[in-house]
């Protein structure tokens, strides 16, 4: 490496480490080998129901996001991206990515895993409802403290510290993405604790490592086919979380989308299976050392005019297992929520957008209640 590339190398990572602090430069400062790219999107969520508002995040939500990417040469790279949301300021990703074959390609570093469709679409600018599925959610839903729901399936974006091994492989019209992955893995001592896989400096909690992958299929279709952009897919990853390795977890998830015409329709499902400390003190008896924690979502969106979109979504998140000692009293060994969601997205001009939805939401230990967002964004 010259001592050109490597300056321009700690130049990009401090350059995503800048947006959050308002420091970073506009993009002509970059060179003709590093691009530059993100989003900023403020979301307010207002619930009438006081107590209900009580138990959820700030109404106020900022989402920000750097990717600056420096292409070393044909086929080595390096890219960053640094986020800014209710957790705070947050590398999404930090690797070195070599890619000397379409079939096959290296990421080692701190990455983004692919476990999920919606990973590919987390940033505000990727989908059009103003939040995230109920098995991704980021911590942005009334009951999903620790005490209560513990979130979702899987955490998205999920970032950890590892290598992983992925290509594209053509089938005839049918495209193959394909990846594979060893990383540190989730944390936590009786249930994972998602906040815990943020803190710095990404510390490992035990010796053993974590492995997964995920396989899409996309059949190409012609360009003013009716039916278009048909792909499914499927993901995994297991693991062990607790300081002494002996409580583990695994996970996976199943997904489908396609275009009918001007309609998109998307829906996936997730399941999660997390052993529980059997020597803990529990409010029922354990017959099952183990927790589920799963659920599905269906999304339609199509447009309406040139610059109108509208979204539905119904989407599920269920717990089966004890509640945790110190969970909240309302909390049932199989505790449910239903989330019923309508939007819509207007883009005034090229890369700004505003978006609004409402929920109604149903839950079987906790009150029943609406809610309502507005944001406005825009990316680069």
């Amino acid at each position: 490496m010259t001592e050109r590339h490597l300056t321009r190398l700690v130049a990009a990572a401090a350059l995503a480490l800048a947006l959050p602090l308002g420091l970073a430069p506009s993009p002509a400062a970059a060179g003709d080998n590093v691009m530059v790219s993100g989003s900023v999107f403020v979301d307010y969520w207002g619930i009438e129901d006081r107590p209900t508002a009580l138990r959820a995040p700030r109404s106020v939500s900022p989402e920000g996001s750097l990717k600056v990417q420096v292409d070393i040469h044909d086929d080595l790279s390096f890219s960053a991206k640094a986020c800014f949301s209710c957790h705070g300021i947050d590398m999404e990703h930090a690797f070195l990515e070599y890619t000397p074959k379409i079939w096959f390609n290296v990421q080692a570093g701190r990455i983004a895993i692919p476990f999920g469709e919606f990973s590919n679409r987390i940033d505000p600018s990727g989908h059009k409802t103003t939040s995230y599925p109920l098995i991704y959610d980021m911590g942005r839903a009334a009951y999903l403290e620790k005490s209560a729901m513990n979130f979702g399936v899987i955490m998205l974006p999920y970032v950890d510290t590892g290598v992983m091994v992925y290509g594209v492989k053509w089938l005839g019209k049918l495209q193959a993405w394909y990846g594979a992955y060893a990383v540190a893995g989730l944390r936590g001592t009786n249930d994972v604790d998602f906040m815990a896989q943020r803190t710095a400096y990404y510390n490992d909690s035990n010796s053993e490592p974590a492995g997964g992958g995920r396989l899409a299929l996309t059949w190409a279709s012609e360009a003013d086919a009716w039916l278009a952009d048909v792909q499914v897919g499927g993901s995994f990853t297991a693991g062990r979380y607790d300081r002494e390795a002996r409580l583990g977890y695994a996970a996976a998830a199943a997904d489908a989308s396609f275009k009918l015409g001007p309609f998109t329709f998307r829906g996936e499902y997730a399941l999660r299976r997390t052993e529980l400390n059997p020597d803990a003190t529990y409010r029922y008896d354990l017959v099952d050392a183990y927790m589920n924690k799963e659920g599905w979502y269906a999304e339609l969106e199509h447009p309406l005019g040139k610059h109108l979109a509208l979204v539905y979504r119904y989407d599920e998140l269920r717990r089966r297992g004890v509640p945790l000692p110190g969970a909240s009293a309302t909390l049932t060994p199989d505790s449910k929520f239903i989330r019923y969601t309508a939007g819509f997205v207007l883009t005034p001009a090229q890369a700004v957008f505003i978006k609004a939805g409402w929920e109604m939401w149903d839950t079987t230990d906790f009150a029943d209640f609406q809610s309502w967002h507005v944001g406005f964004g825009g990316a680069f």
